[in-house]
């Protein structure tokens, strides 16, 4: 429903698409709140993305700079979109509301075989074309594999923020096992004929052999010499990839756990004064911002109020 209601804010909707289109809005209170979320989403897309023809795409100051200029103007009532980037290896953002699951056509859009390879001291943050963004340890390589199916491949280590899309879960292929996931966040590592992950959010199943088993938030397992471990409890799920450096992303992520990573990777307390607000969700990944630029996409994105002084954060309605 997102594509059709961009078509007809465009004018590109055809007479039949726009009487299905308001049957859809008239059905039901949420889906008319949901048309709205999308366009004002699509009209901050708009603003924050467009360039004239072969110019690069803007750097994440400008980004930042754009976002606030944008508040000051628009008020609390803007809120930002930006158009997914293939692969970023220095310091990106990317953000976007998080309405619901979305569709996607027999071939995944924007979903062509990619090859990323890093060194011995190189970290790498990979875009994927359906939202979905990894996280490439050092010595790694990450294969997107082409084709009807959400597939990658993976030798070395990588955090995944996975995308939620129904019916089409992540495949990731490594010569020990494969992890299956529809919307989530975890680590894994293969080393040859291992495999070892731990999830922080959602579920994972693996599979290796004959055997599988479901791995949930807070839980770890594996595959060894072909078979699948028992999950078994992590200590500090949210702290499991401590050599991602100062990197966070979410995938349809309640606000309350976002400000709980918050204060985890910057070591700042984070108050959420509005319970409801807490339960709200957000897809967001930032890689090398300050905190008080994560603050303030998170708050746009939102529609939320920000505080940040004392070394603390508040966010309230």
């Amino acid at each position: 429903m997102d594509e059709l209601i961009d078509r007809a804010r465009r004018g590109e909707a055809s007479a039949e698409e726009l009487e299905r289109l308001n049957a859809w809005r008239s059905a039901a209170p949420e889906n008319g709140r949901a048309y709205r979320d999308v366009v004002r989403l699509l009209d901050a897309g708009q603003a924050l993305g467009a360039r004239p023809s072969g110019i690069t795409r803007p750097s994440a100051d400008e980004i930042v700079a754009r976002v606030a200029a944008r508040r000051r103007f628009a008020g609390r009532n803007a809120a930002v979109r930006w158009a997914p980037w293939a692969i970023a290896a220095a310091a990106t953002i990317v953000a976007v509301a998080s309405l619901r699951a979305r569709t996607v056509p027999a071939d995944v859009p924007g979903w062509g075989a990619t090859e990323v390879v890093t060194g011995a001291a190189e970290l790498a943050t990979v875009q994927l074309g359906e939202g979905s963004v990894v996280r490439l340890a050092p010595s790694s390589r990450l294969r997107v594999l082409a084709g009807r199916e959400r597939a990658v491949s993976l030798e070395g280590r990588a955090f995944f923020a996975v995308q939620r899309i129904a019916g089409r879960p992540l495949r990731v292929h490594t010569r020990a096992g494969e992890a299956r996931v529809l919307g989530t966040r975890f680590e894994l590592a293969s080393d040859g004929e291992t495999m070892h992950v731990r999830v922080v959010e959602g579920r994972v199943a693996l599979t290796a052999g004959r055997g599988e088993t479901e791995v949930g938030a807070g839980e770890e397992s594996g595959v060894r010499n072909g078979a699948v471990t028992q999950p078994t409890t992590v200590a500090s799920p949210t702290a499991v990839a401590s050599w991602v450096g100062t990197f966070l992303a979410f995938q349809a992520t309640p606000l309350a756990e976002v400000g709980r990573e918050i204060e985890r990777v910057y070591r700042t307390p984070v108050t959420i004064v509005d319970s409801t607000l807490a339960r709200e969700t957000i897809t967001a990944t930032f890689t090398d911002r300050p905190v008080q630029e994560v603050v303030n996409v998170v708050c746009s994105v939102l529609n939320a109020r920000c505080d940040v002084r004392d070394g603390r954060v508040r966010i309230d309605r």
